[in-house]
């Protein structure tokens, strides 16, 4: 079965090397974490390398993230990141750049703007890292282009509120269709045992059924003694969870500005699939958006996210049960649809028989939001 929610393991001594990387990605390793306020240039630049060979070993793409330490600026006690920091990332393949928003919106604003002045493509990613952000979290969730629960955020609240604090801040994430990763250190008892506890397990459980997007893995890989059988723990416990979880009939009514041709389109997809037998959904576009949308509604098939850009397709890594590939610019629809149903017959996502959706933007190399697509019969 496809594991739709997606597993992030943060690099570290204990898994930085390629072989180390390799073994993380068969176990069922989506993406990495980079600390940057850990070590220095000349080990990020190693990582990088790792995670990029990694990559290519595995021909599969595999999305990139930092974590960057917050740095007070000299304007009005504003939080920004080193200049340093700022060009190393934009001089290297980075996707998602996570940050501390200890002012809320202003911070990823801030950060979004000194990012691209660099000329980094990298998306950026809030950490709700203190309680007030819990207050603020729609106009965080608008305004970055996806959300990290974290232990230190949650711990600042009352106890009784923090599993439904992760709930909903999952859920407002299905609304403003940006994803949700949970890192929180749900695997402790594995630092040093190959085994983790009962309750370790129903953790993981609840972030699937809280219909989060991605666990994030932090200490358990990166200085734990078992890397590889903490996220073998997750991804099995992830298809276990979802082979039996009822997919909810209650649509999610995107919300925050999201393009409503684009989200009507993935709702009526989902509803397609409810009266035919659909074996997966194609999605071919310069942005993620219209993969991310779909995703957002839950659909029982994989997503293929295709797009000729990279940082795209890294991008969609860590979406809800997308699998996505680069595929060189189709120069016709013609084109589109027979490499999109190739793939996804390489990849083992359709066989000779099944219906497949595929949605594109019009015209082609458009930026504009998707507004077709075809139920194609798998030769």
């Amino acid at each position: 079965m496809l594991k739709r929610t997606k597993v992030a393991a943060t690099l570290g001594p204990s898994a930085s090397r390629p072989g180390e990387l390799m073994q993380l990605v068969r176990a069922g390793a989506d993406a990495f974490l980079l600390d940057l306020s850990q070590d220095d240039g000349s080990v990020w630049q190693e990582r990088h390398e790792a995670v990029r060979e990694v990559e290519g070993i595995a021909q599969q793409p595999i999305t990139l993230l930092v974590d960057v330490p917050s740095a007070e600026g000299s304007a009005g006690g504003e939080v920004s990141i080193t200049p340093n920091l700022v060009n190393w990332i934009a001089d290297h393949e980075i996707d998602y750049v996570l940050i501390s928003v200890s002012q809320g919106s202003h911070t990823v604003s801030e950060v979004r703007k000194v990012l691209a002045e660099a000329g980094s493509a990298a998306a950026v990613m809030a950490r709700l890292d203190h309680a007030s952000n819990y207050r603020d979290i729609d106009s965080i969730i608008q305004a970055a282009d996806g959300v990290v629960v974290t232990g230190t955020g949650l711990s600042e609240l009352e106890t009784w509120s923090i599993p439904v604090m992760q709930k909903m801040v999952a859920r407002q994430c299905q609304i403003g269709a940006k994803p949700c990763l949970v890192g929180r250190g749900i695997l402790s008892n594995m630092l040093q045992s190959k085994e983790p506890s009962n309750g370790e397990v129903f953790d993981i459980a609840n972030v699937v059924f809280d219909h989060a997007d991605a666990i994030l893995l932090g200490a358990e890989t990166a200085v734990g003694s078992f890397p590889t059988q903490a996220v073998e723990v997750v991804s099995k416990t992830v298809i276990a969870t979802e082979s039996l979880m009822e997919i909810t009939d209650r649509p999610i009514k995107v919300g925050f500005g999201q393009p409503p041709n684009t989200a009507a389109l993935a709702y009526s997809i989902r509803h397609i699939l409810k009266m035919q037998e659909i074996a997966a959904v194609g999605v071919y576009s310069h942005s993620s958006m219209t993969a991310r949308l779909i995703a957002k509604n839950w659909i029982d098939c994989p997503v293929l996210g295709l797009s000729d850009l990279a940082t795209t397709v890294r991008q969609m890594g860590v979406y809800h049960g997308v699998v996505s590939r680069q595929m060189k610019a189709p120069s016709t629809t013609a084109e589109m649809l027979t490499t999109t149903t190739s793939i996804a017959k390489t990849l083992g996502l359709v066989v000779p028989g099944d219906r497949m959706i595929v949605v594109s933007e019009l015209p082609l190399r458009s930026t504009d939001n998707a507004n077709a697509f075809v139920i194609e019969t798998i030769t």
